[in-house]
């Protein structure tokens, strides 16, 4: 029987397989948005296992990736956000190593667009 090291079996991978910061732009201040608004970003961040406490939230009404890189984000969602040079929405959008989508403003977001954001977030959060 080979002897292995205690520590070689201490940790599981798993553990060492931390997500990358989420941040959450909206295009409005924090104190502006409605109760209702934060049930739908905090229903929208469960779809994909997440929560209001897990994500960074920053007001920015445009933004670009290097406004952030001091955050280093492996995804960015914007909700009424624009993203500079950028007039995609709605689709897994890649810079400068971090995931963006782009979405209507919380409290536009129809049935339509919220599948549409869906479909995209699939897309980012479970590749």
């Amino acid at each position: 029987m080979t002897q292995t090291h205690p520590l070689e079996t201490l940790y599981s991978e798993e553990l060492y397989n931390i997500r990358g910061k989420v941040l959450i732009v909206i295009a409005k201040p924090w104190s502006e948005i409605q109760e209702s608004e934060r049930t739908l970003l905090g229903k929208i961040l469960g779809a994909v296992k997440l929560s209001l406490s897990s994500v960074q939230i920053i007001n920015r009404a445009e933004f670009s990736v290097a406004d952030f890189k001091t955050y280093q984000p492996s995804n960015i969602v914007a909700f009424g956000a624009t993203l500079k040079n950028s007039t995609k929405m709605y689709e897994k959008i890649i810079m400068e190593g971090s995931a963006i989508v782009i979405a209507d403003a919380l409290d536009q977001l129809n049935d339509s667009r919220k599948k549409n954001l869906w479909l995209t977030l699939k897309q980012v959060f479970h590749s």
